[in-house]
């Protein structure tokens, strides 16, 4: 039976994941009108460097971009992991699998070269609140004072998320009555928590940490620079004429605090080095080379228990921002919006049957997604040097062999595993709850 109703879809926020999910929307065949709502000038995307495994090439067959992505990265090499502390640095392993990487500002605008013409933009729209009452369109109000209504709101807005501070604020509300202790407990996930990490950020063009240091590791591929509690990671972005640099300085009694803003600020070079006291010259050379580097707060969105509500739904960092240590937040978001591209575009989506096709989505993205958030928490504590393999200081040889081992181990399903399980789990899902009825 084919699906006649044509949903009009609301997209707030622009980013990566928003523009795929328009995408994927498009590419499915799912009967919609779609709008799309940044609160910024512009489309624009946080942060420099990002990176490619081997899963995320089966979401960008998916959206019909692998063509045009493939010829903007260099020879896709595996991450590799070294004892940067203690002697000269040793790589003492790999990743199983090659990894590709892009500066962000390439993707984003490949990604809106490729939005539907039918689709449209509006930008300086930031939502402050939303009303979703039954039989009634869902009312959209923005912080200009403008308004519009849509069947399905979508908010992929980020790890600040408006719209998940409105979803959150009203489970809250309606339970507050009955239960005021469930209601405080709601609230707590509308602000990020803090994941204990500190994050420092750069870009060294390739020609001048080949001037100044032309045998540097990052020449041979992406490498973890490790030392107890921290490391520095670089590999080359931009065909490999920049080399992107991020420092991870981790404080675990930091997990799940609230970190008082500004979250980015601008650390002088001597901050930078001294955060890295101890470290191979490897890692001073780069930092040194940094023109302006900033420092963030890592925070994260942690454990929610539903990412919808009503005729709303959060994806990518809105419901799941995670640590960087597994290069997987923005395809964590990637997917969830082929899995909802997926549900729109089935016979079974109708608006009496929306909710089905949310609860299928929530039931199998977020167990999924907030196992990958785990994930890449762990493994920060395995490159940080933190993790019981090498607690105390244990880095022999065979302590690192296993830390290889585990590094592997954990990140196995991004090289072994398709995202059209998800898909065809919900899918089936959809039809079982439609059933139901």
């Amino acid at each position: 039976m084919a699906n006649d109703h044509k949903f009009h879809i609301a997209i707030v926020g622009g980013g990566i994941v928003g523009l795929t999910f328009a995408i994927a929307l498009h590419k499915s065949g799912a009967p919609v009108d779609v709008d799309i709502y940044e609160a910024a000038p512009a489309f624009g995307e946080v942060g420099a460097g990002m990176a490619f495994l081997p899963r995320m090439w089966d979401a960008m067959r998916v959206l019909g971009l692998e063509e045009q992505l493939r010829p903007k990265t260099g020879a896709g090499k595996p991450f590799r992991f070294s004892k940067a502390i203690e002697g000269p640095l040793t790589v003492f392993g790999e990743n199983e699998e090659a990894m590709d990487s892009y500066h962000r500002a390439e993707v984003l605008s490949l990604l809106t070269s490729n939005l539907p013409k039918e689709y449209r933009t509006h930008f300086g729209k930031r939502l402050v609140a939303y009303i979703d009452a039954p039989g009634q369109p869902v009312q959209l109000h923005f912080k200009d004072g403008t308004t519009a209504t849509c069947d399905l709101l979508v908010g992929s807005d980020g790890i600040k998320s408006s719209v998940r501070g409105e979803l959150y604020e009203q489970l809250a509300a309606r339970v507050e009555g009955d239960d005021p202790a469930r209601a405080q407990q709601l609230r707590e996930y509308i602000p990020a928590k803090w994941t204990g990490i500190h994050m420092f950020r750069g870009l060294v063009p390739r020609e001048k940490l080949e001037a100044a240091c032309p045998d540097h590791p990052v020449f041979d591929g992406p490498v973890f620079m490790q030392g107890k509690g921290k490391y520095l990671l670089t590999y080359p972005i931009s065909q490999g004429t920049i080399i992107n640099c991020s420092g991870i300085i981790n404080n675990p009694e930091g997990l799940g605090k609230l970190h008082p803003e500004p979250w980015v600020v601008y650390p002088t070079h001597e901050e930078f080095h001294e955060a890295y006291a101890g470290f191979s010259p490897y890692v001073h050379t780069v930092i040194d080379l940094i023109e302006k580097p900033t420092k963030w707060v890592a925070n994260s969105v942690m454990g929610l228990p539903t990412f919808v509500d009503g005729r709303v739904a959060l994806v990518g960092d809105a419901a799941h921002a995670m640590t960087p240590h597994l290069a997987s937040g923005a395809g964590q978001g990637v997917e969830d919006g082929l899995v909802l591209a997926a549900l729109l575009a089935s016979p079974h989506a109708r608006p009496d049957t929306l909710p089905a096709v949310l609860r299928a989505y929530d039931a199998v993205r977020r167990p999924f997604s907030q196992d990958i958030l785990k994930r890449s928490y762990d493994a920060g504590t395995m490159l940080c040097l933190m993790s019981e393999r090498t607690a105390g200081g244990k880095t022999g040889a065979a302590d690192l062999a296993g830390l290889n081992a585990d590094l592997n181990d954990i990140t196995r399903w991004a090289w072994t595993t398709s995202s059209q399980v998800e898909r065809d789990a919900a899918l089936k899902l959809l039809a079982e709850y439609v059933g139901e009825k």
